[in-house]
């Protein structure tokens, strides 16, 4: 899903770090004195989206070193 410019609505290249603000390159030249204190919505994304994928495969991992714990529900035999 591709981020909006929240001034003109068309498809947008940057936005302020940490916010949800987003802008095309035509309105934030518009808007903003320096446009280089700007992000590129798409390294934002790769970022998050890299964050995403190394915390998964932390969690697959963990996953794989956890102790097998038996079943409970088996019956165990008795011992008299």
């Amino acid at each position: 899903m591709a981020k909006k410019c929240i001034i003109c609505g068309d498809e947008a290249d940057l936005s302020i770090k940490g916010s949800s603000e987003n802008y095309c390159k035509e309105c934030a030249e518009e808007h903003f004195a320096d446009t280089n204190l700007l992000v590129k919505v798409e390294e934002e994304a790769k970022k998050i989206k890299d964050l995403v994928e190394h915390k998964a495969a932390q969690e697959l991992g963990d996953e794989a070193d956890a102790p097998v714990v038996p079943d409970e529900s088996e019956e165990k035999p008795d011992s008299e």
